[in-house]
């Protein structure tokens, strides 16, 4: 179980904290989760049940509070820890899809994010 490298990250890194759940690609059951940080290639998963690297999950991401279905992103799970490792249990997802209607809905909340952290009072 690795906890990931943040020196072979290629894309910027900004907090969250976004109510999601997740599935693998095999299994219909979900698993709750909270995004704590994402960048355009993929997001830490903060969660009691990581899967194991290599695993595919879909991860369904709520953005905000309005009525509009959460972002389906698939991804691959690159690292995990596991409860009790010392830090927040989770798994680092690296993306690989996302339907054509989500993408704009992703970069618009990716450019808030960056907007939040560039000009925060």
């Amino acid at each position: 179980m690795g906890d990931g490298n943040s020196d072979k990250r290629q894309h910027p890194r900004y907090q969250t904290r976004i109510y999601g759940v997740f599935g693998r690609d095999i299994d219909l059951d979900e698993t709750e989760m909270l995004m704590m940080n994402m960048s355009a290639g993929g997001a830490f998963v903060r969660t009691d049940q990581p899967s194991p690297p290599g695993q595919i999950v879909v991860l369904r991401i709520y953005l905000d509070d309005t009525d509009q279905e959460p972002l389906s992103v698939t991804g691959e799970v690159v690292w995990w820890r596991a409860p009790g490792q010392g830090k927040e249990p989770g798994m680092g997802v690296k993306f690989q899809r996302i339907s054509p209607g989500d993408v704009a809905r992703f970069k618009a909340f990716l450019a808030r994010l960056i907007e939040r952290e560039l000009f925060q009072s």
